[in-house]
């Protein structure tokens, strides 16, 4: 499947990089309010991974609010306030700042080089 990206060699569970990509595909419009994902079978079939991986995925992404499973139509994207929506964006922001920071300190660089570097760009 194009829309998703899954490499089984990088250490970190398929449904949890399934996970990540519909996550942020949500939140930056990609899948926009009521659009309907791919269905399970689709996803599994298309990137040659167990059906239980991509519901496990999508069950996880239901309990956060992002999906509502439809009767007969699978999984729609749900309607969220900008507030949460923010929210989310800036959780996801601050993991990746937070994996960098610890990449930077096993390199040796300080939080304020990093800071620089932000400045810079």
């Amino acid at each position: 499947m194009e829309q998703f990206i899954i490499s089984a060699s990088s250490g970190i569970p398929i449904y949890k990089q399934l996970y990540s990509q519909v996550e942020r595909m949500v939140l930056n419009g990609y899948f926009p309010v009521g659009q309907q994902l791919p269905s399970v079978r689709q996803v599994a079939s298309d990137l040659d991974v167990n059906p239980m991986t991509v519901s496990k995925a999508y069950g996880l992404l239901e309990e956060r609010g992002y999906l509502t499973r439809l009767r007969g139509k699978g999984m729609i994207v749900n309607q969220r306030d900008e507030e949460t929506l923010q929210q989310d964006k800036l959780s996801i922001i601050e993991v990746m700042i937070g994996e960098l920071l610890s990449q930077a300190h096993h390199m040796g660089i300080s939080q304020q080089e990093i800071i620089q570097i932000i400045n810079r760009k």
